[in-house]
Parts: structure tokens; sequence; C-alpha cells
């Protein structure tokens, strides 16, 4: 991920924290999803993968914890 992808991906994420609570969790849920996509993330809990792609692992729980779900 680059100093411009993480800029761009965490502009959204504080947009959907400052947002309607109606949609927050969807657009949270949303989000992660991209990020899944964009990246590869790893449907299971993979060490090598967090460890290679810290930003990326730190960004995705950031979001993934923001959720009311």
């Amino acid at each position: 991920m680059t100093f411009g992808e993480m800029r761009q991906w965490t502009e959204r994420f504080n947009q959907i924290l400052g947002g309607a609570q109606c949609l927050k969790d969807k657009r949270l849920a949303q989000l992660m999803t991209d990020l899944e996509q964009a990246y590869n993330i790893p449907i299971l809990n993979n060490e090598d993968y967090n460890r290679e792609n810290p930003f990326v692992v730190q960004l995705y729980r950031a979001v993934s914890e923001a959720r009311n779900i």
C-alpha cells in the first residue's frame, strides 16, 4: 500500500465515521469488502500476510472495530 493509497482509504474511513449512524455499518462493511478485494486480504488470519502488510491490516482492523455489528 502506497502512502497515497493509505491516505485515500483513511479519508474514506473518516468520512464514513462522520456520516449518518443509520448508514455507517453498511458503508463500513463495504469498505472492508473493498479492502479485501484490493489487497487480497485472506479470510482467515494469516501471520505472514499480517507481517508483510502491516498498514493494510491495521486499517482493516480499525474499520472492523468501528462497526456496531
